[in-house]
């Protein structure tokens, strides 16, 4: 980090007497727009068969190519400038948009949330405790703490 970035995701900052801050200041508000609530399309590692919008993202993959060799595990997203990488930080969490899960990045690999269903079947069947478990995994999906059940 050098002292014109800030110390977590090295967000550029403006210098006394710098030329061109705007570069600088729209570079650090294009990464917090990736940054606030992060999504991702899935995870993939060949950026050459995508076909990228400006301001989606994926979670590059273990098996990485062509511009995302090496940043295995970052998030790459697609600006008007190109690919911009992010760094995940431990306990950062992403949701992927192509089947609404979650997965929270652990210091050293992103851990994919498992899906938790209700409960089912059993011999002594307690319906108001159901209830009441169907409702707080509902809060927790819809609050996408929790991945959504297809």
């Amino acid at each position: 980090m050098t002292t014109l970035e800030t110390p977590r995701f090295a967000l550029p900052l403006l210098g006394v007497g710098q030329a061109h801050k705007e570069l600088f200041h729209n570079d650090a508000l294009l990464l917090l727009d990736f940054l606030v609530q992060p999504t991702v399309q899935e995870v993939a590692n060949d950026p050459d068969v995508l076909l990228p919008v400006q301001g989606d993202c994926w979670l590059v993959g273990a098996d990485a190519v062509s511009e995302w060799s090496g940043r295995e595990d970052q998030i790459a997203c697609w600006s008007t400038g190109g690919w911009r990488y992010i760094q995940p930080r431990e306990s950062m969490k992403v949701v992927l948009l192509s089947d609404r899960s979650s997965a929270v990045y652990s210091g050293a690999a992103w851990q994919f949330m498992a899906q938790i269903g209700g409960p089912v079947a059993g011999i002594t069947i307690d319906s108001e405790a159901r209830t009441a478990i169907d409702s707080i995994l509902e809060v927790l999906r819809a609050a996408e703490i929790l991945p959504q059940i297809n």
